[in-house]
């Protein structure tokens, strides 16, 4: 089995662009056709979570009857998780940390 092919059969990432796959195996210095067993496991699931961490922002699609939607939390959290299993907690870290905004102190006075 390829690299490719491993990273596409992770649950989620079937219909991740293979396009945009490239540019990220290419950050990680993998190739696609590479074999699975002569690559680092390590390199692997850093760039499933790459890939994860990016279909976070995958449009959902809806045509007719057919209607594709993406859990983003689930590509969070494995994405979260597979950062700190493999080295790099702060890419994790990254992710999880969310902008709060105040609310106002708007009075009703015009």
């Amino acid at each position: 089995m390829t690299v490719q092919e491993t990273i596409l059969s992770f649950p989620g990432l079937a219909d991740f662009p293979e396009g945009y796959l490239t540019v990220i195996l290419n950050s990680r210095t993998l190739t696609g056709t590479a074999d699975l067993s002569a690559v680092d496991a390590k390199k692997v699931n850093l760039t499933i979570a790459d890939a994860l961490s990016a279909a976070v922002n995958l449009p959902d699609f809806t045509e007719n009857k057919l209607s594709i939607s993406y859990p983003r939390s689930y590509f969070e959290k494995t994405a979260v998780r597979l950062y700190k299993e493999n080295g790099e907690p702060d890419k994790a870290n990254a992710i999880t940390n969310r902008i709060t905004v105040p609310r106002g102190k708007a009075t009703d006075a015009w």
